[in-house]
């Protein structure tokens, strides 16, 4: 990979690192408990539950992308940064553009399949 690259995949790993704390934190203002002593009839009350249960596992889902955004914003500039962690072979540039925290190939997660 070439030190463009790096740096495009760098400013990418950083809007993406944005975009996911702002998901976040609208994320966290959905998931506020939901008061029993809101005048809510039964099955509203009941939508409010789901709903906040769906919203917690995108906020789950979030989270666990941010942190995988953040370890591959510190190992951007490494020599293993876009290796495949089981075969050793690049992972495809245009596929880093899309998902710079992967860290196995398409090749790899086929053959788990």
């Amino acid at each position: 990979m070439t030190k463009e690259q790096k740096e495009e995949l760098k400013k990418i790993i950083n809007q993406m690192i944005k975009s996911v704390e702002e998901e976040i934190k609208r994320l966290e203002e959905k998931v506020a408990p939901v008061s029993p002593d809101v005048s809510l009839g039964r099955l509203t009350r009941q939508e409010a539950l789901q709903e906040k249960s769906i919203n917690d596992s995108i906020l789950r889902t979030a989270k666990a992308r941010y942190k995988r955004l953040i370890y591959a914003s510190q190992k951007v500039d490494g020599a293993n940064f876009g290796l495949c962690r089981e075969c050793d072979e690049p992972i495809p540039y245009e596929r880093l553009k899309i998902m710079p925290e992967s860290t196995i190939c398409m090749d790899c997660i086929e053959a788990d399949d």
